[in-house]
């Protein structure tokens, strides 16, 4: 735990020398770094809507059921009540 903020400033260092060093200038490495950005909140945002619609679906099948058994138990009780 001591030696994580010395890995955290290194790793800012690598990216300050790296952005400075890039073969592009900043202008273009910043739009390509913005192009990317955006792709990838896009992507997370197609993926966790796909997943809170698998949820959706999985939660409407739960409920499907258990009011299908429900009425099932329901039914039987009442057939079992008239005997």
């Amino acid at each position: 735990m001591k030696s994580l903020p010395g890995i955290l400033l290194g790793l800012a260092a690598g990216v300050v020398v790296g952005v400075l060093l890039a073969p592009q200038s900043g202008k273009k490495t910043r739009e390509g770094l913005s192009s990317e950005t955006d792709n990838f909140f896009k992507n997370l945002q197609d993926q966790l809507q796909d997943g809170l619609e698998s949820i959706r679906s999985q939660y409407n099948d739960y409920v499907d059921t258990a009011a299908s058994k429900t009425k099932s138990v329901a039914g039987e009780a009442k057939r079992r009540a008239k005997f």
